[in-house]
C-alpha cells in the first residue's frame, strides 16, 4: 500500500521529536556532562527521524515501517544509556519525568512501526496522535531537566 496523508502525519509527529534535541544546560558537574553525552546520540536519532520523515513520498507502508524500526531500535538503545545515569537530588524528579516521557515516546514509536508494518489504518493514526502528545510532554520534561542542571 502506498502512503499519502498518513505518511505526512508521521512526518509531523517525528519532526516534533527533534524539538527535544534543542534542550541543553551547563556542564558544571559530572552528571551534567554524562547527561549531555548520553543525550547526544538521542539528538542524532531525532534528527535522523526528522530527515527520514521528509523522504516518505512514494514509499510503501512496509518501507516506512523498516525505517521506523531501525530508528526505534536506536532510540531504545540510546534511551537505555540515558536511563542508566543517576541524577543529583536537585534534578532527580525532573529526570524521572523525562525518562518516563521518553519511554512513552519509545512505545509510541514502536506502535507506529507495528501499525505501518501491518498497514493498519486504525492503529497507525492513533499511534501518531499518541506520539505527538507524548513528544510534547518529553520536550517539556527535557526543558525542566536542562533548567535543573543550570548552576
Amino acid at each position: 500500500m502506498r502512503c499519502g496523508r498518513r505518511s505526512i502525519a508521521v512526518c509531523v509527529a517525528i519532526a516534533c521529536l527533534s524539538a527535544i534535541a534543542g534542550c541543553g544546560g551547563s556542564a558544571g558537574d559530572q552528571f551534567t556532562s554524562r547527561y549531555f553525552a548520553a543525550q547526544a546520540p538521542l539528538n542524532e536519532t531525532f534528527a535522523d527521524l526528522a530527515t527520514a520523515s521528509t523522504h516518505t513520498g512514494g514509499k510503501t507502508s512496509a518501507e516506512i515501517a523498516r525505517s521506523l524500526g531501525r530508528l526505534a531500535t536506536r532510540f531504545t538503545t540510546e534511551l537505555s544509556a540515558l536511563e542508566a545515569l543517576r541524577p543529583p537530588a536537585r534534578a532527580a524528579a525532573a529526570f524521572r519525568t523525562l525518562t518516563a516521557s521518553l519511554n512513552r515516546v519509545k512505545g509510541d514509536l514502536w506502535a507506529t512501526y507495528v501499525a505501518f508494518g501491518h498497514g493498519d489504518l486504525v492503529s497507525g493514526p492513533q499511534a501518531i496522535v499518541s506520539l505527538q502528545t507524548d513528544t510534547r510532554a518529553a520536550t517539556a520534561a527535557a526543558a525542566a531537566v536542562a533548567h535543573m542542571l543550570k548552576p
